[in-house]
């Protein structure tokens, strides 16, 4: 078992690090750029103040885009998951599957809400899609959470969950399905989700992109109670900044009996 957790908290990683690592350095080479074109005697004064200026533009974009990102990681998506959390009705005694549950945020955050119950996730451990993303780590991270009895962890591709039907009470997801890039193989993934589901069980899909895809091949394949979750505010904001290719909700949907 990993034991990076030395501070006695839980480490839940770092979303997307390569395109973080890509805002930070681009950012201030550009920032970079714009102070040696300011203060170089090279160029006519207009030229130094419309370079100057536009590279400052693009250095506080790009820093400002791998701040959000950091921030993203390490507070806001801890506070989203609470809140998704609390759309369930929990008893405690439910079976609880995490599809793509990366270093555990949701698997470990349902997990704190069982009793008698279980959470198991699954992932294939991309390490684009997360900072040092293993098995090792979301164990390391529920022992530090004490749910360590509570949950288990399998490695298994989402397009073929290795679960019979009608095994769990509840199916949550977080950014995980939009790394499917084909929409076949996202079908494939919404299909496993409903197979495994029991009649009644409740899926909380969340994810950056594809959330009206989902609501619209959940109803087709008969799901019930079909409902985005989202911040109206917020998504406006990061659709803004992000030219349309961010912006985070969930997908919510009932099986029915």
């Amino acid at each position: 078992m990993a034991t990076e957790n030395v501070q006695g908290k839980p480490n839940y990683g770092i979303d997307a690090p390569g395109l973080l690592g890509f805002f930070f350095i681009a950012g201030a080479v550009a920032l970079t750029i714009s102070l040696v074109i300011l203060f170089s005697s090279t160029f006519g004064q207009i030229p130094k103040i419309i370079g100057g200026v536009l590279f400052g533009i693009a250095a506080t974009y790009l820093l400002g885009m791998g701040c959000f990102m950091l921030y993203g990681s390490k507070v806001m998506k801890l506070k989203d998951r609470e809140k998704l959390l609390d759309l369930v009705q929990w008893s405690g005694s439910e079976f609880v599957l995490d599809v793509g549950c990366g270093r555990g945020l949701m698997l470990i955050g349902a997990a704190k809400r069982l009793t008698s119950g279980k959470a198991i996730g699954i992932d294939l451990w991309q390490q684009e899609d997360q900072a040092n993303n293993s098995s090792d780590a979301a164990l390391s991270n529920a022992e530090v959470e004490g749910v360590t009895e509570r949950v288990e962890i399998k490695t298994a591709d989402m397009r073929q969950l290795p679960f019979p039907d009608d095994s769990f009470d509840a199916v949550v997801s977080s950014w995980a399905v939009h790394n499917l890039e084909a929409e076949t193989d996202r079908e494939k993934a919404l299909d496993e989700i409903i197979r495994v589901l029991k009649p009644n069980g409740i899926v909380v899909l969340s994810d950056i992109v594809y959330q009206l895809e989902y609501a619209k091949y959940f109803e087709l394949r008969g799901m019930t109670n079909i409902r985005l979750y989202n911040n109206a505010i917020r998504d406006v904001i990061l659709k803004a900044v992000t030219f349309g290719s961010f912006a985070p909700s969930a997908v919510l949907a009932y099986k029915s009996a």
